[in-house]
This record gives structure tokens, C-alpha cells and sequence, in this order.
């Protein structure tokens, strides 16, 4: 009995795998069948991923678009049509769960929690989580928080570190959730002794872009240490996440993400000539050098 228990648990898990599987066939097969390919973002986390003019735009946008391309000479050549879909903070993720968009391209932090139900390509980018403030109100450190307002984006990983440092601190924070990081800041611009916590390349930008970034002031140190920036997929999407992976080791390997990146982060950005001027981390730098000594796509390579 306890046998026939046991073979009875192996097909089912057998036919579990099968089905599996087959489903992450019949995304990359539903790709080729309608040449097209849906791309979520989120909006207003300059310069990952915004609204300009009507179109997205911004490094992860970019990012996409050339995925895509590379895809499209996977799949015979014949170029996909890209349908966007612009996605809300709060439930950022349900339409990759739903099926409803193939990739999210934004400035999305690959954690151990989001792996339950997401799948990742390989990093893009690192990040820190800190915070900014008016510089004249002195709040540098967590230590000086209690009793402070904290503005962070709805979704954000940020939310779970602002959690842990309420709890840290007794209780004594005011959390109130936003809608974006550019609302985020807007709202910390406003509010007398609070912060905007979220991703320090994201803070640096928001002050950039600001009318006067010398009023406002980055912490000096993180909730969160450095971390993955990623494009994310459903959970059954594992043949995809290969296709996407392969194709951006191509992108690395060829030079074009550098492109991408100088762009971005080191060219004065239009409409606004903002100047985010930070250079590519070593970490990444390292990444990007194994993963084009890895791709064995480009000429002289076996």
C-alpha cells in the first residue's frame, strides 16, 4: 500500500512538472504566434521608468525595447510588436501573475521574498535604500527618526526595511504610503521633518531634477544595503527568463548596454539637461565583464 502511495505521489508530481513546463512553452509559443510581446512598467521612477510625452521611457524602457529586439532574431527575425502597459505601485506585479504583461521593465529589486512568485533576468544595476530630507532639518541617520514622518512608494521593497525600523524605533514612525517616488519626494518637500525613503540612485536623481537640489540632503546610511536591480517575469515563465537572459548577455557583451548606461547616467538627459552623473559600479562592472566573457554569440568566440 505504502508503495502504490508512493508511485501515486511521483506521477502526480511527474504530471505537475509536465504542466509546468508546458505552460512556460506556451508563453515563449503565444510570443510567436501573434509576433508581439507585452512590457509592463511603472511610472514616475525617473530614469528607470516614466511617462514622457505620452511613451515610456527611461534606462529599464530601454533595456526592454532591446531585449525584445534580440528576441525577435531568436524567433526567425520577423520584429515584435511591443504593447506597453503602465502598471500601478500597489499591485505592480498581478499583471505578470495574471499573464497579462510578459516582462515588468523597471527599477525592480530582485529579494529573496519577490522569488516565491517572480522569476529575474540578471542584474542591470545595484542599489542602495536610503533616504532624503530637507539638509536643514539634520536627519542623517535612522537613529534621529523617531517620531518623523516616513514617505515611501506603495509595493516598494522599501516598505518591508521602513517596517523593520518602526519596529526598531518603538513604534514611532508615521509611514504614509505613496503612489510613486516622484510623488514621494513631492510630498517630503512639503512636510515639515519627514523623509522619502527609496532607491539612492532614485533620490538622486529626484534631487537632481529638483529646482533646488542644494536644499536637500541623502542619508548617510542605507536600510538596506546595495541590491539587484532586474526585469521581472511570472513564475512560470522559465523559458522566457532564458531567452531574456541570453539576450542581455548579448547586449552586455556587444557594448550596447554601456550605451544604455552612459545615456542615462552620464549624458545630460532632454527635455530638462538634467545630469544624474554617476558612474557604473565596480559590481557591476564585474558582472557585465563575466557575462560577455560567457555569451558565445560574438565573433572568435567558440
Amino acid at each position: 500500500m505504502a508503495i502504490l502511495q508512493g508511485i501515486k505521489y511521483v506521477v502526480i508530481m511527474f504530471a505537475s512538472l509536465l504542466s509546468f513546463f508546458a505552460k512556460a512553452d506556451d508563453l515563449i509559443q503565444n510570443i510567436k504566434n501573434s509576433h508581439s510581446i507585452t512590457l509592463s512598467y511603472l511610472d514616475g521612477e525617473f530614469p528607470f521608468s516614466y511617462t514622457l510625452a505620452g511613451k515610456p521611457t527611461g534606462v529599464a524602457i530601454d533595456l526592454c525595447e532591446s531585449v525584445a529586439q534580440h528576441i525577435s532574431k531568436e524567433m526567425g527575425g520577423t520584429p515584435l510588436q511591443i504593447k506597453w502597459i503602465k502598471v500601478a505601485p500597489a499591485a505592480r506585479f498581478q499583471s505578470l501573475i495574471n499573464h497579462q504583461s510578459d516582462i515588468e521593465c523597471s527599477n525592480i529589486t530582485n529579494s529573496i521574498e519577490r522569488q516565491q512568485y517572480l522569476l529575474f533576468s540578471i542584474p542591470y544595476f545595484y542599489a542602495s535604500t536610503a533616504f532624503i530630507s530637507h539638509k536643514a532639518n539634520h536627519l542623517s541617520n535612522t537613529k534621529v527618526l523617531s517620531g518623523h514622518t516616513i514617505f515611501v512608494t506603495s509595493g516598494d521593497i522599501a516598505v518591508q526595511a521602513v517596517t523593520k525600523l518602526n519596529t526598531k524605533l518603538g513604534y514611532s514612525l508615521f509611514t504614509h504610503l505613496t503612489q510613486s517616488a516622484l510623488s514621494g519626494f513631492e510630498d517630503m518637500k512639503l512636510t515639515d521633518n519627514s523623509v522619502f525613503v527609496a532607491d539612492d540612485i532614485l533620490l538622486y536623481s529626484l534631487r537632481a531634477t529638483s529646482s533646488n537640489p542644494e536644499e536637500y540632503a541623502l542619508s548617510n546610511d542605507n536600510l538596506i544595503d546595495a541590491q539587484p536591480f532586474a526585469l521581472a517575469l511570472s513564475h512560470e515563465s522559465r523559458t522566457l527568463q532564458k531567452e531574456v537572459n541570453n539576450a542581455m548577455m548579448e547586449i552586455f557583451a556587444e557594448g550596447e548596454f554601456n550605451r544604455i548606461y552612459n545615456k542615462w547616467f552620464l549624458s545630460r538627459i532632454s527635455p530638462d539637461n538634467i545630469l544624474i552623473n554617476m558612474p557604473m559600479s565596480e559590481k557591476l562592472k564585474k558582472d557585465i565583464a563575466k557575462w560577455s566573457a560567457e555569451f558565445p554569440g560574438l565573433p572568435g568566440k567558440q
